[in-house]
């Protein structure tokens, strides 16, 4: 099942992740939702994707036994992705689904290796989502990751990591494994890095990881949907749960000129325990083959994409025509 975690942007067109959607159809994935609360709900505008409605009085009484703030949660008050994520799981366990890829409504680019526009291209041509749907799947079935998910483009982007997967933690766009050994999901803020410790450090030895070849973007300019509502008390309530492996400082005083301070949080080395496991190798390999084959593909258009770049930077630095 495909589930899109959404609330506040009742238009489709403040959801750019909707053009991905059909991806996963054209590859026989037909159980695409998304999932919003029943007050969203009457104001939101559908496409050939149906809406996963969960009622908010569930909501808040879930909510209520999965606060990891020091103060519960208010009746009416903003709860966060959270429940909508819980709610995906039991909705994918409902319809007899083995694993759920869980989609942030903004995401904006898929790209392959890098975030430029080529390798957008590139992943369009090959698949889209679709492409790292099945990369995602392989590696879910292949190894001890309850959850795998692609690399946001943001973090860490000057860093080379060619594996196949790793440990790592999952942002807006990941596969997980719903059933037996599922983890319920905690909030209100910062759920996607927790719900990986939960995972990463468990004693049975399952995991949560990345494939670092597959990046995505996210829309970052619009202040709809749940980002209104986060502040710098995201980093600070993490770093009380998780002192051991998240550290956070300040980088600036104000804010877009609104005087709160600019608190990030940087999730250290090794913050997940558990290694990953590869329990059938045939099948990593076949990911890992397909990987290779991708990268090959990439290097040689990104190069050429370069070059025509420099060229039609050249030309009109010299006055000719572009």
């Amino acid at each position: 099942m495909v589930a899109v975690i959404s609330g506040g942007r009742p238009e489709l067109r403040q959801r750019p992740v909707r053009r991905y959607l059909p991806d996963v159809d054209a590859i026989g994935v037909h159980s695409t939702c998304w999932v919003v609360s029943d007050t969203d709900a009457p104001s939101y505008e559908d496409d050939d994707h149906p809406l996963a409605v969960y009622p908010r009085a569930w909501a808040e009484e879930y909510a209520a036994t999965h606060w990891m703030l020091p103060q519960p949660p208010e009746p009416g008050a903003f709860l966060g992705a959270f429940p909508g994520r819980e709610w995906a799981c039991r909705e994918a366990e409902r319809r007899g689904c083995w694993a759920v890829l869980q989609l942030d409504d903004n995401i904006d680019w898929l790209c392959f290796l890098r975030g430029t526009g080529y390798s957008k291209h590139f992943v369009n041509d090959h698949g889209g989502l679709g492409l790292f749907l099945d990369l995602l799947a392989g590696v879910a079935l292949s190894t001890n990751a309850r959850t795998v998910g692609a690399q946001l483009d943001a973090v860490n982007p000057g860093r080379k990591n060619h594996k196949i997967a790793r440990p790592g933690f999952p942002y807006s766009l990941f596969l997980e494994r719903v059933g037996p050994g599922r983890e319920e999901w905690y909030g209100p803020f910062e759920d996607d890095i927790t719900h990986s410790f939960q995972y990463g450090t468990r004693a049975d030895g399952a995991t949560a990881a990345v494939m670092p070849l597959l990046h995505y973007k996210k829309e970052s300019k619009s202040k709809t949907g749940m980002r209104a509502h986060y502040n710098h008390t995201r980093a600070v309530q993490l770093q009380r749960i998780f002192p051991e492996s998240a550290k956070i400082n300040v980088r600036a005083t104000r804010s877009n000129g609104r005087g709160d301070p600019r608190v990030f949080h940087t999730m250290l080395p090794g913050a997940i325990r558990n290694p990953l496991a590869v329990h059938d190798r045939d099948r990593f390999q076949k990911i890992g083959a397909r990987l290779t084959e991708l990268a090959d593909q990439w290097h040689a258009g990104e190069l050429a994409a370069n070059r025509d770049k420099v060229n039609r930077r050249a030309r009109a630095a010299a006055g000719s025509n572009p």
